[in-house]
């Protein structure tokens, strides 16, 4: 081999060994491999994962939970239930949304969006909302059946409201665990139980708007990263108006100053203009199937039909990279809550003796149904362990794992615990030999590369 080709490669190793460290040292996530090294995309900015269905979007996903989850806390909205397990997992009807911590105007412009509520029917239901006397849906129907109207185009608009308002919105936010407590620790809220697109787009806004409320009532602005908010199936989101912009994109936009990352997965391009504020990760995809609306540049459409099926095109301020993506198949090691009903407000009052003896019953029949909980015919009052039971596991679902140390359960036993460090490394051995065995495979093909152009390099000059 010449000198100019060892100096040639050894300036090359050298840069790419000095970008590895730079991305070591600053918030970041590994997404896949570039040659033979790691590739992490920075957490300077949102991430957009876009890709038609079963490109390979939430392998990738789960591999990132993965490894986010070590060090930051990590939220899912997962719409198809798909991801439960992987962490502690919530159905919505455990959620507890405080309206009352929402201002009138934010609430109006979430409900307008999460109901798709016209201009004149927005400024109707802020007429109505504003004096901010609300705490629930049920306070909130009831504001609106109450209002005296004028006319009839009020009366219309105002039926149209309470239409949609009880349609959507009569099971939503009555659970047990706030959004404060929510934010404390790793969750998966498992929209699956919700039957129509317009009840998921109501949460998942309400707990977008509770989260950045919950921050901004802290006021602490975060250079860094604490918090990372996964949604699935953004596109339901993320469907602007005209003007390219919606109270869903100012709302994620706003997170950011306060250190919430959000990983937006979607299986169409948006027409958003949030997309100019996130590194994009885009699976391939046919450039004709794009609908009229959306315009991307003949350098985007070039390299999309010269990718592989496994790979993809990584989008970072301005510079397009090509990475074969990591795939992750994590099997489900949490506890799953399908479904909580509360029948009784009154939980507070519970005693706390009561309380661990209930959660050490429900700890031990969880061991025989494999780590998931059904109680959708259960009643929870002050009188039934059962109920208790059932609130108590639902509290301590989350805000418990602050140290990461890859355990919802509340189960002190030093021999479950050893267990479950035994499974966790042996799952970071078997990813470790996965990651060497790639390596190998890719350095045999540079080395054969190398030797072709050494042989080159000698014909040359001969």
């Amino acid at each position: 081999m010449s000198a100019v080709t060892i100096t040639a490669l050894a300036i090359s190793t050298s840069v790419v060994i000095a970008s590895l460290v730079r991305r070591h040292f600053i918030d970041s996530v590994r997404i896949g491999t570039r040659l033979v090294f790691p590739y992490r995309i920075p957490l300077d900015k949102h991430i957009c994962i876009l890709g038609p269905t079963r490109s390979g979007k939430s392998t990738l996903v789960r591999a990132m939970i993965k490894e986010l989850s070590r060090k930051y806390v990590v939220t899912v909205l997962d719409w198809h239930g798909e991801y439960a397990g992987i962490l502690p997992t919530l159905p919505t009807s455990a959620i507890k949304i405080e309206l009352n911590r929402l201002p009138p105007k934010l609430l109006t412009e979430i409900l307008g969006f999460g109901l798709g509520l016209n201009e004149p029917s927005m400024y109707m239901l802020y007429r109505i909302i504003r004096d901010g006397n609300y705490s629930s849906f049920n306070d909130l129907i009831g504001k609106i059946d109450n209002y005296l109207v004028n006319t009839r185009t009020e009366a219309e608009m105002k039926a149209a409201i309470l239409r949609r308002l009880e349609y959507s919105a009569s099971n939503i936010g009555s659970g047990i665990v706030s959004i404060d407590r929510l934010m404390e620790g790793d969750s998966i809220i498992d929209l699956s139980d919700l039957t129509i697109i317009e009840e998921k787009r109501l949460v998942s806004s309400l707990i977008l708007a509770s989260m950045y409320m919950h921050y901004m009532r802290k006021g602490l602005i975060e250079r860094g990263v604490r918090h990372i908010l996964i949604i699935e199936e953004a596109q339901n989101l993320l469907n602007a108006d005209e003007s390219g912009y919606s109270i869903i994109d100012h709302v994620i936009m706003e997170l950011a100053k306060y250190g919430l990352r959000a990983v937006l997965v979607s299986n169409v391009i948006p027409k958003s203009s949030l997309l100019k504020h996130c590194n994009v990760v885009l699976f391939k995809i046919n450039p004709e199937l794009l609908g009229d609306e959306i315009s991307i540049s003949r350098d985007l459409i070039k390299r999309l039909g010269e990718m592989s099926a496994e790979e993809v095109l990584v989008i970072t301020n301005g510079n397009i990279t090509r990475v074969r993506p990591v795939r992750s198949t994590m099997s489900p090691k949490h506890i799953v809550v399908r479904k909580l009903e509360i029948r009784s407000r009154n939980v507070h009052t519970i005693d706390e003796d009561v309380k661990k003896k209930a959660v050490a019953n429900n700890n031990e029949g969880e061991n025989n149904n494999g780590g998931t909980i059904n109680q959708g015919n259960s009643n929870i009052n002050n009188g039934g362990n059962n109920g208790i039971a059932t609130v108590s596991k639902a509290l301590n679902l989350v805000g418990v794992d602050n140290a990461k140390n890859g355990s919802s359960m509340s189960d002190d036993s030093p021999f479950k615990k050893q267990v479950m460090e035994l499974e966790k490394e042996v799952i970071n051995l078997r990813d470790r030999i996965n990651e060497i065995e790639r390596i190998l495979e890719a350095d045999e093909k540079i080395i054969e590369k190398i030797l072709e152009l050494d042989d080159k390099l000698k014909n040359n000059q001969a």
